[in-house]
């Protein structure tokens, strides 16, 4: 399967919501909107979402360290 690449730019280009489904199971939805593109919406359980962001925050803290930086393969 081929990678899937979004680029959300601008107001509004990165949205979060909170959503029960039909059994009372909880989700956190993101939506990526691109431009000129159609939105994409990824789900997650409220645990592996709180996993996530804990992963961001170490990711955004690294952004700030040249020595992260490199080209993959």
């Amino acid at each position: 399967m081929a990678a899937t690449i979004i680029t959300p730019s601008g107001t509004g280009a990165m949205e979060a919501g909170l959503v029960l489904d039909e059994e009372g199971s909880r989700f956190v939805v993101l939506t990526f909107k691109e431009p000129q593109g159609e939105p994409t919406l990824v789900t997650f359980t409220v645990p592996v979402f709180q996993n996530y962001v804990e992963h961001l925050v170490r990711t955004a803290k690294a952004a700030n360290e040249d020595a992260n930086w490199g080209i993959p393969g």
